[in-house]
């Protein structure tokens, strides 16, 4: 309600382009509420000033009002438009490396066990909790030299999915976690669309054999992909997309049948909700997990445990007793 009645404008319309004109309504005269937030209260306004068709006798019988106030932007509150930001404390695990090991991803998996990947398909797998907790053990991909540099994973059934800088995904079988080494083999699908580039990007499989979707970051917006089949084949189309920050730099996009996390260069963790149907629930982000100290390290990837916990990946750098400085990665939750 405002000094006009009812109607479809909002306070900036009148005091103003400013978001923040609508909770600073303000007035020195007139009916009560003189101050508060236009929406909230009786319509004080509409007796006598303009009624719009709504409660006075000359102007006929009053009209049943169809305006749904809250979905139309009514409630007009700045912190809707924002995601919920935890900012918390991150706890290194502790993990021994192969030797000479420098993972740039890392996927988590259902039985607790997280997998960390090279560029080149070099890899180790860490138990996450656990007395085995710390204990790594290698492994390495096979067979994906020819079809490009490793730019996601995700864990399949019983195999790891890797999406490469050429747009191909690669099948690697695994046989359990302490699996030293798989021979991968190119999905028998489309690469990516080459507009994505090299930007990080995942895959899931639907149902075993049923269909297949990907996630790929283009600037601060990242495409939700579904395999389509048609009469000329089968190719990727975009069935919807979800939006991060304008200034954010995507590190690495995980993802399962029901949620999809982004983790950007500050280590910042966005978190969405799938439906069903793979769409988005929302285009901006439910919850951010912001870790504190973050520009002492850099982020590379995260990845979501069974448990709904975050397990982040990230490299610093580090000075030995001799006095040198070497670069070490790291696992947190």
């Amino acid at each position: 309600w405002g000094p006009q009645g009812q109607q479809e404008l909002w306070v900036s319309d009148m005091f103003g382009f400013a978001p923040e004109a609508d909770m600073w309504w303000s007035e020195t005269v007139g009916p009560e509420p003189l101050q508060g937030a236009a929406g909230v209260g009786a319509n004080t306004w509409s007796k006598g000033v303009i009624a719009y068709g709504q409660n006075e006798p000359k102007w006929g019988p009053r009209h049943e009002g169809i305006h749904d106030f809250d979905s139309s932007g009514g409630h007009r509150r700045l912190s809707t438009l924002l995601p919920a930001v935890e900012t918390r404390a991150v706890v290194p695990v502790p993990v021994q490396w192969p030797c000479l090991f420098e993972p740039d991803h890392l996927t988590c998996g259902l039985a607790e066990t997280v997998a960390a990947l090279t560029v080149n398909g070099m890899g180790a797998f860490v138990p996450a909790t656990g007395s085995a907790a710390g204990h790594s053990a290698a492994f390495s991909l096979e067979g994906l030299v020819e079809l490009g540099m490793v730019r996601g994973l995700s864990w399949g059934a019983s195999k790891l999915l890797v999406v490469t800088t050429s747009g191909k995904i690669a099948s690697c079988p695994l046989v359990g976690s302490g699996a030293q080494k798989a021979t991968c083999s190119q999905l028998p699908v489309p690469p990516l669309p080459s507009s994505f580039g090299a930007a990080p990007s995942t895959v899931i499989e639907v149902k075993t054999g049923a269909g297949w979707r990907a996630m790929a970051a283009t600037g601060s917006r990242v495409a939700l992909l579904e395999l389509h089949f048609g009469e000329e084949g089968s190719h990727w189309r975009e069935a919807g997309s979800v939006f991060l920050p304008e200034d954010a730099q995507v590190a690495a996009v995980d993802a399962t049948h029901d949620r999809l996390l982004v983790t950007t260069a500050d280590g910042a963790a966005h978190l969405w909700r799938l439906r069903s149907d793979g769409a988005a629930a929302s285009e901006k982000a439910s919850h951010v997990d912001m870790p504190t100290f973050g520009s002492r390290r850099t982020w590379q990837s995260a990845c979501l445990l069974p448990n709904g916990k975050i397990m982040r990946l990230a490299s610093t750098w580090q000075r030995s007793k001799g006095g040198a400085s070497t670069l070490s990665s790291e696992l947190l939750i």
